[in-house]
């Protein structure tokens, strides 16, 4: 297991890093643009909510840290710098969907906010109010490519950028076939019938390790934007763990050592 000031430590010199030159003080602030993503990845690597996080960070004495609220919209506002971290697609890979429940369905329509992000549907063959991830991880088990949209949305309607990647196959279930009046399955897409093609499963235990160490299986939000926000940080943090685990000699599909 590591401890918390060397996973602060590891993160941070993987993202000044990746941003290079690109790395400067914002001119209305006091934190780096690293400092701003260390805040949003340290923030999907403990869960929990953003009003609990701030506190908790803050205690550390790290970082020169804004108010909560102006920090939630930093976090926002630079959430695309999260794309210089995803990986390239090899010639398999692995794409599903992972439901996050913003409210529990016996408290349908009480909440104005809860309903302007979520909608009802069905994740893991049971009813969420929530919103929905589609992820695409490599054979390296790296993410490749993400979005989201409410929980009613079906798999099937991710296909739009991977249809256009004609270089690669993408192992699927049967919830991303299309029927042929609604312009059909991509030709890239190889549906596997349950028990064959066990390589899918190493996205069911990425998304095992967001459900238990990163508690994003319930994640309350107040906006899309919010949401969007946080999901770009778990990928940003994903791939840059599974690298490092490399080199620190652990198993690469692994957040175990990285918990807070």
């Amino acid at each position: 297991m590591l401890q918390e000031e060397d996973i602060i430590w590891h993160l941070l010199s993987a993202i000044t890093s990746i941003l290079g030159k690109k790395d400067r003080r914002h001119p209305l602030g006091k934190l780096y643009l690293s400092e701003v993503l260390l805040c949003g990845i340290l923030f999907a690597l403990k869960g929990g909510s953003f009003r609990r996080f701030h506190p908790w960070l803050k205690k550390r004495h790290l970082l020169n840290l804004p108010e909560r609220s102006r920090l939630c919209r930093l976090l926002i506002k630079y959430r695309k710098l999260c794309n210089q971290f995803l990986s390239s697609e090899t010639f398999f890979n692995v794409i599903d969907s992972f439901g996050v429940e913003i409210i529990h369905p016996a408290r349908e329509k009480r909440s104005e906010q809860s309903q302007r992000v979520s909608r009802k549907g069905k994740s893991n063959h049971r009813w969420i109010i929530g919103r929905k991830i589609n992820i695409a991880i490599n054979g390296e088990l790296e993410i490749v490519d993400y979005q989201d949209d409410t929980a009613n949305v079906c798999d099937n309607n991710f296909d739009e950028y991977y249809e256009e990647q004609n270089d690669h196959i993408y192992l699927t279930d049967k919830d991303y076939r299309k029927q042929v009046k609604y312009g059909g399955t991509p030709t890239n897409f190889k549906i596997c019938n349950s028990g064959s093609w066990n390589e899918r499963m190493w996205i069911e235990r990425l998304f095992s390790l967001w459900t238990r160490i990163c508690n994003m299986k319930h994640s309350f939000h107040r906006s899309v934007k919010g949401f969007q926000a946080k999901v770009a940080y778990l990928v940003a943090l994903t791939n840059i763990t599974f690298r490092l685990n490399e080199s620190l000699g652990f198993s690469k599909c692994s957040l175990v050592q990285w918990a807070l």
